[in-house]
């Protein structure tokens, strides 16, 4: 059974929190309430606790200082924080100190909540293992030690009792990590890329890459990731001779790329640390790690890590779209945008950044009773799949597009301006080979949301618009040559790769072949 303390400084959020589900359903059961931070530490000093869900604001001690006295004297201890719109920035400062998850306070409910624990209980296990000193037991299917080890980029810091445990075991000697980043297909104009398509091709590049790390490293250990599970495949590996190390990598590189290239199509980027040795070399490991994957999200080598400078933004979103002010919201969407593009940044913050505008969006549109949970989900769904500043910036776009264009549908002012660019784009060159990206490109969203979108207003797929105009275009061309024009011809001048695709497309319009509709037009 976790054991949990509840602290607010509110009666009637210690109360709603008490009852709002069934903990011991979930395994849980909640061992004491209090009104602000300092109560609490004193309880924890003598009152064994294995989460504490806290709010930031209070008298006496507040949640961050809490979370700061803990972290020390008792780093097993996993810890939730409750917070409104307005404490972002507080929240960004709790997670420094291992905070294991956040919720706004106007989205709790049962289900919520519930899912939060489930996560949270993995992480209580995982300190337990870590700062308890449990024995060499297996962990996550794992020998206890590399269980430990498969957290390495989730640790707030390494403690000397590991690196012991990990020194006696030789799992220190000749150390590094290895990584594979991953950067999943757009649409295209035939083919739409789904969450559940992404998931199955991650799955079939995780199976690839540990099959071949299985043959070369076969003491590798899996290491879970900070942020966006599905875009990266992250390893542990010991043993390893410095002067090997380039050769075994090269040899890894190329096999993977090769099976990839089979199975997935997918393109992942391998990166490495050097080869260390001892304790300060797995801290000096993971922060070269981190470096890497820096490096490939910001597109470059020579990078100023900075702050994004947004705090207070969430709460002037949600404000804009309760009082359903399109301008406002689009104003504080292209602020976050500037942002990300000026600032260097680590992926996690860019992370959070974007979860912190979901919860603002769901709040500011329940708010303005345009809530609409399953939209919302979809429109954030890229998330956990995001390896690159660009994927970031798209998802702020599409977030700006949506938003704006549901507000503006109530409001009587109901705006088309995506739409019309991109078929704008299509009319203007329908008679060379349009791509998806361009047309997306050329209306400030992504692809996948244009296509969806393009749907839903048009009553019709991209493709078929598309091809709709090409084929009355090859009429057009065919009825001014008097069918003196190739179909080759045709067919080239339109974009086609080939003419049984152009034919294919044409019969499937008209319902006659290129050749068939001519003689119509002669009969006619």
């Amino acid at each position: 059974m976790y054991r949990i303390f509840v602290v607010d400084d509110e009666p009637i959020i210690l109360s709603g929190i008490t009852h709002l589900l069934d903990w011991n359903s979930i395994d849980c059961t909640i061992t004491g309430c209090f009104r602000n931070g300092q109560d609490a530490l004193n309880a924890i000093a003598t009152t064994p606790v294995d989460v504490v869900i806290t709010d930031i604001k209070m008298p006496v001690m507040d949640g961050l200082e809490l979370v700061k006295a803990c972290a020390k004297e008792h780093p097993e201890i996993a810890f939730v924080i409750l917070s409104s719109l307005e404490e972002f920035r507080l929240v960004k400062e709790a997670i420094k100190y291992s905070v294991c998850e956040y919720m706004v306070k106007t989205e709790l409910d049962a289900s919520s909540m519930a899912m939060v624990m489930e996560k949270v209980k993995k992480e209580v296990d995982r300190r337990h293992a870590l700062y308890k000193g449990v024995d060499e037991r297996a962990v996550d299917g794992n020998p206890g030690l590399e269980g430990l080890l498969s957290n390495l980029m989730l640790m707030r810091q390494i403690e000397p009792s590991l690196v012991l445990r990990l020194s006696k075991k030789g799992l220190l000697d000749g150390h590094a990590m290895i990584g594979f980043l991953i950067e999943y297909p757009i649409g295209t104009l035939d083919t739409d890329w789904s969450v559940d398509d992404y998931k199955r091709l991650f799955e079939w590049q995780k199976d690839v890459v540990g099959k071949i790390l299985a043959s070369l490293f076969p003491d590798a250990v899996a290491v879970t990731p900070q942020v966006s599970r599905f875009c990266c495949l992250l390893y542990y590996v010991h043993g390893q001779d410095p002067a090997l190390w380039k050769a075994s990598l090269s040899r890894l590189g190329q096999r993977v790329a090769k099976a990839s290239q089979m199975v997935t199509s997918l393109s992942p980027v391998l990166v490495s640390t050097a080869v260390h040795d001892g304790g300060g070399g797995l801290e000096e490991c993971r922060h070269e790690m981190e470096a890497r994957m820096t490096a490939f999200y910001l597109g470059k080598d020579d990078y100023a890590p900075s702050p994004l400078d947004l705090d207070g933004i969430y709460v002037r979103i949600e404000q804009s779209l309760k009082s359903k002010n399109v301008n406002a919201f689009s104003t504080c969407i292209r602020i976050m945008y500037e942002a990300v593009g000026k600032h260097d940044h680590s992926l996690s913050q860019a992370i959070f950044m974007l979860r912190a505008l979901e919860s603002a969006v769901r709040a500011g549109l329940g708010g303005a009773g345009l809530g609409d949970d399953k939209a919302i989900s979809e429109l954030f769904a890229s998330v956990p799949f995001i390896s690159r500043r660009e994927a970031v910036l798209q998802v702020l776009d599409d977030v700006d597009a949506a938003v704006g264009e549901q507000v503006r549908e109530v409001t009587g002012s109901p705006s088309s301006v995506m739409i019309d660019k991109a078929r704008e784009y299509i009319i203007a060159h329908v008679e060379e080979r349009i791509s998806l990206t361009d047309v997306a490109s050329y209306a400030g969203v992504s692809p996948g949301y244009l296509s969806k979108s393009f749907k839903k207003v048009m009553g019709r797929s991209m493709v078929d618009y598309v091809n709709s105009l090409k084929v009355e275009r090859a009429k057009a061309m065919m009825a001014r040559s008097g069918g003196a024009q190739r179909v080759s011809e045709l067919a080239l001048a339109l974009g086609f790769d080939n003419i049984y695709y152009f034919s294919k497309v044409f019969k499937r319009v008209t319902g006659l072949s290129p050749s068939e509709w001519l003689k119509t037009q002669d009969q006619a």
